[in-house]
């Protein structure tokens, strides 16, 4: 009997389950991650790691990163749907992008458009609708079951970490697919906002000795394999940190006048205090607010009518929690 192709000669591993950095809180401001000190797994993986896991034993399916470590530039719609793709040249973008419609029975396709991508002039990837993302596939093989694990990441500071060790094993090995390598949730200096922070990001290192590792690589490599191709959902730490004022009650008290002078002074003190740059006022002001703001904004004696109390409230509260690190 000869094989169908395209059925009989394929390999497809399945996707076992999902690995997650943190939870989501769903406010009547958006949606916001939680972020974890350790991975969140299904209760397959706990009962090998444990409940809060910060290492997992892993081993990568095939040579073809592209399969397993894939990185594009996404677009999500606010309900967390993936509408655009690109590679930094060309792009599939839904043809109802933008345009949020509830599943109907018997629908056709949506069709996807082939456009440019170019995340210097496109004004999603500017406001930060768009961004990096990495969907990371692999084995955990002291786990039952035969398929791969997910986690997906917006994280450049976690993309780069896996893919310089990838390099680096393949440099020494020769090869990265069937080598035992770990994979660990690490806390590691960021500076989102313009300013030193931590964050947990993702980072691959070699359990065993260089000598190890190149007697390890001289087993045969895997056979070629087709993963599961990576789900649409967003990555966990697309999603903001809630903001501080999230707790706060919605009834809040009138600021004064001279409330509002004296936080203005002490806005501007926090300002020339700790040498803030201009930079890092707009930085943090549009990534929070959505607003331009600059150095120059704080020269008045009196806060212009965009910054509010709560702006500056926020603002102060964000120089103390991160100059304090």
């Amino acid at each position: 009997m000869s094989p169908i192709k395209g059925i009989s000669d394929i390999a497809r591993l399945p996707c076992l389950g999902k690995i997650r950095l943190g939870t989501k809180e769903e406010t009547d401001d958006g949606t916001y991650l939680i972020p974890a000190d350790h991975f969140i797994c299904p209760d397959e993986v706990k009962r090998v790691f444990g409940e809060k896991p910060k290492e997992l034993r892993i081993m990568f399916p095939t040579e073809n990163s592209e399969q397993w470590a894939g990185q594009y530039f996404r677009r999500y719609s606010p309900k967390g749907r993936l509408i655009c793709r690109g590679d930094g040249e060309t792009a599939l973008v839904r043809a109802d992008a933008g345009i949020e419609q509830s599943p109907v029975r018997g629908r056709l396709p949506v069709e996807m458009r082939e456009i440019a991508c170019s995340p210097r002039a496109c004004p999603h990837y500017q406001c930060g609708d768009c961004r990096k993302v990495m969907n990371l596939q692999f084995l955990l093989p002291d786990c039952p079951g035969f398929g791969v694990y997910q986690v997906n990441t917006s994280s450049y500071h976690s993309m780069r970490n896996v893919n310089e060790m990838v390099s680096f094993v393949r440099s020494i090995c020769g090869r990265v697919s069937m080598i035992p390598l770990s994979l660990h949730l690490v806390e590691q200096d960021v500076d989102p906002e313009g300013w030193p922070a931590t964050a947990y990001v993702l980072k691959v290192v070699s359990p065993h000795s260089l000598a190890r590792m190149q007697r390890l690589a001289q087993g045969p490599p895997a056979e070629a394999l087709l993963l599961p191709p990576p789900d649409s959902e967003a990555p966990d730490d697309l999603f903001p940190l809630p903001p501080a004022r999230k707790n706060e009650s919605v009834q809040k008290p009138a600021i004064s006048d001279e409330q509002l002078l004296d936080l203005w002074v002490m806005t501007k003190h926090k300002i020339n205090q700790h040498d803030i740059q201009n930079y890092q006022v707009a930085s943090w002001f549009d990534k929070n607010y959505h607003i331009e703001v600059g150095l120059m904004d704080f020269e008045p004696p009196r806060p212009p009518a965009k910054l509010t109390a709560e702006m500056l409230s926020a603002f102060c509260q964000s120089v103390d929690r991160h100059i304090g690190r």
